[in-house]
């Protein structure tokens, strides 16, 4: 009873040769929509230009905050609670030996096995590059705000909202201070 819907299945696709050239045809456009087409297939597009540094990110933050009504000048802190991680596709290699003597009454057997692994790569127009199955971006831990406009309760929540939007790090996590006058 339990296999009569596949039975079924085949019988209208022509038989079993057609029923599986169905599935893997499902399975092959499922694979392309996962991984991409092209030169996609196992790593990220390439930004452009260099990788953001975790400065950037408090320079940029720092730059958009300062534009919100009432702000003035701002600062940002951004502590981390991991580092970012890259995981590189590998390649093993095993090679295994074995050796046999018989030698009159004494017979010996050695099995020597050797494994090596190494970063997988993909020729690219700048030379050779690790193929990148994982990246992961450094989690944030909190985050610090200074600014001048900051003792006016609707600045401050503008900018503990508008940090939130950014980072996405609950507001639990992110203090706003009032910036000490330079004069």
């Amino acid at each position: 009873m339990g296999g009569a819907w596949i039975k079924r299945i085949m019988d209208r696709f022509g038989g079993r040769r057609w029923f599986l050239a169905a599935v893997y045809g499902m399975l092959f456009l499922l694979a392309l929509l996962f991984y991409g087409i092209g030169d996609g297939w196992f790593q990220r597009a390439p930004r452009a230009g260099p990788e953001p540094t975790q400065e950037d990110l408090e320079t940029r933050l720092a730059d958009i905050l300062g534009r919100l009504r009432g702000a003035g000048a701002v600062r940002v802190l951004i502590t981390y609670a991991t580092a970012g991680e890259r995981v590189a596709a590998t390649v093993s290699t095993v090679d295994e030996s074995v050796s046999e003597t018989s030698g009159g009454t004494a017979a010996t057997h050695s099995q020597q096995s050797r494994q090596m692994r190494q970063p997988a790569t993909i020729t690219t127009e700048g030379g050779q590059s690790p193929i990148i199955l994982v990246e992961k971006e450094p989690e944030i831990r909190g985050v610090i705000v200074v600014a001048q406009g900051a003792a006016d309760p609707a600045v401050r929540m503008s900018l503990q909202r508008a940090v939130q939007a950014v980072t996405g790090v609950p507001l639990s996590c992110i203090e706003v201070f009032e910036m000490e006058d330079s004069s």
